[in-house]
């Protein structure tokens, strides 16, 4: 059996740092494969990671990406920061630089409202939740929400009334169904087409995947309309318990589609009206059927009451 080489930062999240570090050394003309040893990434990581650097309009493969970056970064007046932003925006959620970072890190220390570090930085309580957690600050949101607050209309409090309903939950199961990035499988006559598959302990957790899937999707050049995303709430042993949230296409953006009167809403987002699932029990017969006609209206904001 081949001996695999296993890389001391692989599948870690590329933060303000770490770019700042990889511009460096393609400023300094270093071997991608030196480049790849020093930040404990393969090649392959290191070529998708400078992909994300180049401007989302620049249709090129991962091969021809690092020396694209390169005679780009001799420019004085590219910023790679810019195609970052731009991606994220593009997926729905934000870029934290440095700068943000020590600030939001600040913002934990001192416990200021959430609505207000939401308008700060311009981003919903969902993503500024799901960054707090990506920096090890909280466990999950009902942590952030305990010490910084939110809104009691917004999002991440319906999200939470929720949750403390569904203590029965064991596992909480994530299904991506055509993700540019995924495992190979076979749909029937429909032939192979990639997958994401993933089980996670709580729900945010599986949001916070299904976020991090989808920008990589839309990175990778995918259209959001071909996605369709599934988490699907689970017992251990029986499994009779849960219920399924369907995500097709704009739904199954990481996005918090705010109503108006909600602090952390953007103005160019649309406003969407969202039904929250009841629990539902798979052996009773009884249950109604769902009308399988109706489209789907998904969003970050179904939990809202």
């Amino acid at each position: 059996m081949a001996d695999r080489t296993v890389h001391r930062r692989a599948y870690e999240l590329w933060t303000d740092e770490r770019n700042i570090e990889l511009v460096e050394l393609l400023c300094s003309g270093v071997p991608v494969e030196q480049i790849a040893e020093r930040a404990g990434r393969s090649v392959s990581a290191i070529q998708g990671q400078c992909r994300k650097l180049l401007p989302p309009h620049y249709r090129i493969t991962d091969s021809t990406a690092v020396p694209t970056l390169r005679t780009l970064l001799a420019s004085p007046d590219f910023d790679w920061r810019e195609s970052l932003r731009e991606r994220h925006c593009r997926a729905r959620s934000v870029y934290w630089d440095t700068e943000m970072t020590t600030q939001l890190r600040q913002a934990w220390t001192e416990a200021r409202p959430l609505p207000q570090i939401c308008e700060e930085f311009e981003a919903s309580e969902i993503e500024v939740a799901r960054q707090l957690m990506r920096l090890d600050l909280a466990e999950n949101m009902r942590e952030v929400a305990d010490h910084l607050g939110c809104d009691p209309a917004g999002t991440l409090a319906g999200r939470l009334r929720v949750a403390a309903d569904r203590t029965s939950a064991a596992v909480w199961v994530l299904i991506i169904d055509g993700p540019a990035t995924g495992s190979r499988t076979r749909f029937g006559d429909a032939g192979p087409a990639l997958r994401h598959v993933s089980v996670h302990h709580n729900y945010d957790t599986a949001d916070l995947t299904l976020a991090d899937v989808m920008f990589d999707h839309l990175t990778q050049g995918g259209n959001v309309d071909d996605v369709t995303a599934t988490i699907a709430e689970r017992t251990v042993g029986d499994l009779t318990i849960g219920s399924d949230t369907h995500l097709t296409g704009p739904g199954a953006l990481p996005v918090s589609l705010a109503p108006t009167g909600d602090h952390q809403a953007r103005a160019t987002e649309p406003v969407l009206t969202v039904a929250v699932p009841p629990p539902v029990d798979l052996d009773d017969d009884s249950a109604a059927t769902p009308d399988d006609s109706a489209p789907a209206r998904w969003s970050w904001r179904r939990w809202r009451k």
